[in-house]
């Protein structure tokens, strides 16, 4: 019984992946950890998972990559990634997961208001910032899984359109993500629960992805934006009372 949930939280999750480009994470591990799954093959599993279902995503959007923003989102991520470890052993993840999601929360809520008005608050972002978003999305990759949420945050706030968004975010999962399933292989993370698991959700994969393409076809540009907002603001109550 615990494999089929298991199997469900992780299809659910590579759904809203497939359909907004980010955010797997923040859904299944809570959901994993509420049946009680161990908490390494968790992060191990959707690592993965999360990987696999970029891989295609990316190929999808590839004309929409600004590989030079991509460039420095990963210089950023790969300066970032050890002190995310570092946070894990040494700091309170609890206190820095609570403080980012009321940030997600707050700035979800606040852009969600102002979509459709000027926001006193718009201003022009130097590309330096790219490697600042990377670093914050090392930090938070290596040591919640959760790599994407800053770069949809940042995103969001340079105004970078649907297909940009989707497009850079996919190639920054696939480059960031790859690192990230390497360094847990390594940590001994992996093992044949997690491998059992992949062989069971993989092929399903090939079902979920299509559908999850098929969805997002009909979302419009400009709606998709508002669905990212909201999806902040649930993803920041979410880390306020994990």
């Amino acid at each position: 019984m615990t494999y089929f949930l298991v199997v469900l939280i992780a299809l659910f999750g590579a759904m809203m992946r497939t359909v907004f480009g980010f955010g797997e994470a923040l859904v299944t591990m809570p959901l994993l950890a509420l049946i009680s799954f161990n908490i390494e093959s968790s992060t191990a599993l959707i690592g993965a998972l999360g990987l696999i279902v970029a891989i295609p995503v990316a190929i999808k959007y590839k004309g929409n990559m600004d590989f030079a923003v991509l460039k420095r989102l990963i210089i950023g991520s790969l300066l970032g990634i050890p002190i995310g470890i570092l946070i894990i052993k040494l700091g309170s993840p609890k206190i820095i997961m609570k403080t980012l999601g009321a940030f997600i929360l707050i700035y979800g809520i606040y852009n969600l208001f102002f979509l459709n008005k000027r926001s006193p608050l718009n201003f022009k972002m130097s590309d330096r910032y790219d490697y600042l978003a990377g670093v914050i999305s090392g930090i938070l990759g290596s040591s919640f899984n959760s790599h994407g949420v800053p770069v949809v945050v940042y995103g969001t706030a340079k105004k970078w359109d649907a297909y940009k968004l989707r497009g850079i975010l996919q190639g920054h999962f696939v480059c960031v993500g790859g690192i990230v399933v390497l360094s847990q292989i390594s940590s001994g993370m992996w093992n044949m629960e997690v491998v059992k698991l992949l062989l069971i959700i993989v092929p399903l994969l090939l079902v979920v992805i299509p559908l999850g393409n098929w969805i997002s076809s009909k979302i419009n540009s400009s709606d998709f934006v508002k669905y990212v907002y909201i999806i902040l603001i649930i993803f920041g109550m979410i880390l306020l009372i994990k």
